[in-house]
């Protein structure tokens, strides 16, 4: 019991503290949005090309962002883990469930955040290499704009599998009552 009580305080500190951090990037994102990257940061993960994440990080340096984004990919690099941790704790809170259900949806969302973590790591550290030189490499915005997808879709379907688990659970405790 203990031990559930434990997880359950690691899923709730760490889900939320990720989704925390999400929303203080996605308000941070406003300042990366320009003629050139008109979805900010996103345009950068999926730009594909040198030349295109070169054009991305010359438009930021001409207005005078180029710091902030840095430091916005390196927050990043903070939320991966923490958020991924948090929907990892949730999926093995809701696999130790008694309802079939949820222990289906607690190894789904268990495997996504293992997607969500890989993926993500993948992509932002082939980003953040890129920003720190200043200069883009096709092999590296490939191999970016490549799991951007996939990491996006694992983000997703986490997300929604931890709100539909929490909704089930939710229900069945109240039914029981």
């Amino acid at each position: 019991m203990n031990e559930e009580r434990t997880l359950e305080r690691k899923f709730w500190r760490f889900w939320l503290g990720g989704l925390l951090i999400l929303a203080v990037m996605v308000v941070m994102n406003s300042w990366f949005v320009n003629d050139v990257s008109p979805w900010g940061i996103r345009d950068h993960q999926s730009a594909g090309s040198a030349a295109r994440v070169d054009a991305i990080q010359a438009a930021w340096q001409a207005a005078g962002v180029m710091d902030l984004a840095r430091w916005a990919i390196a927050l990043d690099l903070v939320y991966i883990a923490v958020y991924s941790f948090g929907a990892y704790c949730g999926g093995r809170m809701f696999r130790a469930a008694g309802a079939p259900v949820l222990r289906r949806l607690g190894w789904m969302i268990m495997a996504a955040a293992i997607v969500v973590f890989v993926g993500d790591y993948i992509e932002t550290i082939c980003q953040f290499i890129q920003a720190l030189r200043f200069a883009g490499d096709d092999g590296l915005a490939e191999i970016a704009a490549a799991a951007q997808p996939i990491k996006s879709t694992a983000f997703l379907i986490s997300l929604l599998g931890i709100m539909v688990a929490l909704f089930i659970r939710r229900r069945a405790r109240r039914s029981a009552r």
